[in-house]
């Protein structure tokens, strides 16, 4: 143990220019015997007590300064020193107390000299106990006297043998307890008795007799005695040997495989029967033959002379070509023969167990590539639509910056897509195979989102689960953490979490170990963190750990060029989703989209097209009619063609002409007009309902 583990870390500090009288109150107020003089920079610099003050309040000197009666020479102890050598003579024990410092003399702890008594006494009792549980343990009987001959120790094997009990026999003249001894012998002569034979009540034991020596003086005598009867449970082990070894031999005429076991000089010892019927032998007529003239090809006798295993290597044996390992048997540091193994008979079998391991292999690929699917990131960069100019230009950075490891920042408006990026950049990362995990930080209450990030220790909390539980930046290891709505977090937790990116550690609710963790962080926000950082809201060190690598994800309205793409592929998804088939928006309805200011940006959309198809018959196209109102309030009237008809009579006229020629050209066959149309027949019969052709 060391000083730190002992030391009392509530320490009380004052300055050297406190009044007496107020330091007396302090030590009241507290409940203190004494407290450490610090300098204006916290180094220590002496050492009050409660004999100073009563000192100073016998001379009436209650108003003089604490530095004016204070110790100055004060022993100070390291927190990383061992306790075990403060036992030495040293000018600790001169002390009542000892401060603890660190490297730069600041008090960081505190030692009693009761606190050193008690280590010492509890430790010493620790070992007395340990001592007599090893001589309790041991097989042999143990009896030990003082230089007086006074029994001292008597193990529990000593009263088995002699049938006497320790409580009775400790204390007094190992005379009086066991006459024949001898022990009285060796305290007089000084000189062992090894290998002594005596009676023991019904039984003979073997005794060693010893001196025991402190100083060159005899302290005392030791007697470690065995029943010699014992002797035939020893024959009784070697008859267990045998049965074993017959087990063990039997156990090799049980393996499918050919074994072989030579000695060092590389004659057979042993081989099991289904080596011998390979090679045609009965096995029992090679034993002690050299290896070479049974085993074609073989080099048994090379490993057992070299001692360097040889491990699948093919031999040829009887014109097949086998898979053999052949180990050297080592015992007590020494080679002293060899054992072969045939893994495999013959190498088509080898072949065989390949082609169904990368059948395996193939199929583990398989599950761990489902399991990534699951664990990781659903989207990639081609699930992001956008081929306007910025969108373009987001998309290149944000694929060089999953390249790297570095804290991603990605801002933009509610709706625009921050999450779809995090996926992305995860999945063109190094991380690929590791998990993604994703985290709202304004979901998780606040009082939960430490647990729930960086996980809790057994009995942290009530109610804590048994065993704890990981957080999530433990279970992203390997991985990357999305954290949205970073800008929700208290200032709290902000600091903590920028501990962890600083560190690369966490520590989990209720627990003392820092778990290291290998995790990259891409945070996102739809808030203004600058505006939070002026007004105190969010930490500006931690808004500089994050925003090393920042993607500002512009909103809906400012690359409305991408509307058309957008919603023909959202219309896709949706149409997957509802028994309804929309094939696309009408340019009527496409005009109010592209003129509309989106709030809600691309989920907005989303929102809408989803709203529409829901609402519709059995319409092909989105027109305006399906749209909500606040889009048409927007929508502003176009000129009309010279003739006053509306873009969409024209484009109406148009297209009932053009299903006209297409019927005419089909022959009033509505299947192969709809496929000169090159519209799906379902489409072509709600366009002829639409204007009311009937053909």
């Amino acid at each position: 143990m060391r000083v730190s583990d002992i030391m009392n870390t509530r320490v009380f500090t004052i300055p050297p220019t406190t009044i007496l009288q107020e330091a007396a109150a302090i030590f009241d107020r507290n409940r203190i015997d004494g407290a450490l003089v610090v300098d204006g920079s916290g180094h220590l610099i002496g050492l009050i007590t409660k004999s100073h003050l009563i000192k100073a309040q016998a001379k009436n000197q209650m108003d003089q300064q604490v530095d004016a009666v204070m110790t100055t020479s004060v022993f100070t102890l390291r927190d990383t020193v061992s306790l075990s050598e403060l036992q030495r003579p040293n000018r600790v024990f001169s002390y009542s107390v000892f401060p603890v410092v660190d490297s730069e003399n600041r008090p960081i702890g505190i030692i009693s000299r009761t606190d050193l008594v008690k280590y010492l006494s509890e430790k010493s009792l620790r070992l007395a106990e340990e001592m007599q549980a090893v001589l309790n343990a041991i097989y042999n009987g143990v009896i030990v006297t003082d230089a007086e001959g006074i029994v001292t120790m008597f193990n529990r094997a000593a009263e088995n043998l002699t049938g006497q009990n320790a409580v009775n026999v400790i204390g007094r003249l190992v005379d009086d307890v066991m006459p024949n001894t001898g022990l009285r012998r060796v305290l007089e002569l000084g000189a062992p008795e090894l290998n002594q034979k005596q009676n023991l009540g019904n039984c003979q034991i073997l005794t060693n007799r010893s001196p025991i020596l402190k100083n060159n003086k005899i302290a005392g005598a030791v007697a470690i005695f065995q029943d010699i009867t014992q002797l035939s449970a020893v024959a009784a082990e070697l008859e267990e040997v045998k049965s074993l070894k017959s087990t063990l031999e039997s156990a090799l005429e049980s393996f499918f495989e050919n074994i072989v076991i030579v000695d060092k000089k590389g004659y057979i010892k042993m081989m099991n029967s289904s080596y011998g019927d390979y090679l045609g032998l009965d096995q029992h007529d090679v034993v002690g033959k050299h290896v070479t003239e049974v085993i074609d090809n073989t080099r048994m006798h090379i490993v057992a002379a070299t001692g360097k295993a040889e491990v699948a290597e093919v031999q040829r044996i009887r014109d097949k070509d086998c898979v053999v390992t052949r180990i050297p048997i080592i015992k007590d540091g020494e080679v002293i023969g060899a054992v072969g193994k045939s893994l495999f008979k013959d190498l088509k079998d080898l072949k065989a167990m390949a082609r169904q391991m990368n059948t395996l292999q193939h199929q583990l690929e398989y599950y761990k590539e489902e399991l990534r699917k699951v664990q990781g990131g659903k989207f990639t960069f081609d699930s992001i639509v956008g081929k306007s100019e910025k969108m373009e230009w987001l998309k290149t950075v944000a694929v060089k910056a999953a390249k790297g490891n570095s804290t991603v920042l990605v801002l933009g408006e509610s709706g625009t897509g921050k999450e779809l990026f995090a996926h992305a950049i995860h999945n063109a990362s190094g991380r690929l195979h590791g998990p993604l995990i994703k985290v709202n930080c304004a979901a998780v209450p606040e009082n939960l989102l430490e647990s729930e990030l960086f996980g809790y220790d057994e009995g942290a909390f009530t109610g804590a689960r048994r065993g704890g539980k990981p957080g999530k930046f433990e279970l992203a290891n390997g991985g990357s953490i999305f954290l949205d709505e970073i800008g929700d977090m208290t200032l709290a937790m902000q600091a903590k979490l920028l501990r962890v990116l600083q560190e690369k550690e966490i520590e989990r609710v209720g627990g003392t170990k820092p778990v290291k963790v290998d995790v990259r962080v891409i945070a996102a926000t739809n808030r203004d963190l600058e505006g939070m950082i002026e007004r105190g809201d969010f930490r500006q060190d931690l808004y500089y750990r994050l925003n090393i690598i920042s993607l500002q994800i512009p909103p809906l309205r400012e690359r409305k060029e991408d509307i058309p793409l957008l919603s023909s592929t959202l219309l896709k998804k949706i149409n997957n989703q509802t028994p309804h088939w929309v094939e696309g928006v009408s340019p009527e309805a496409m005009e109010i989209l592209m003129e509309y200011s989106w709030p809600g940006n691309v989920r907005e959309l989303e929102n809408i097209l989803e709203r529409a198809v829901n609402l519709m018959d059995e319409e092909a196209l989105i027109t305006p009619d399906n749209l909500p109102p606040v889009l048409k309030k927007q929508h502003k009237n176009k000129d009309v063609d010279e003739g006053g008809k509306h873009l969409a009579g024209i484009m109406g006229d148009t297209e009932k002409q053009a299903i006209y020629r297409a019927l005419e050209a089909a022959g009033g066959n509505k299947s192969k007009a709809a496929q000169i149309l090159g519209i799906h027949r379902s489409g072509f019969y709600q366009k002829l309902k639409k204007y009311g052709l009937s053909v």
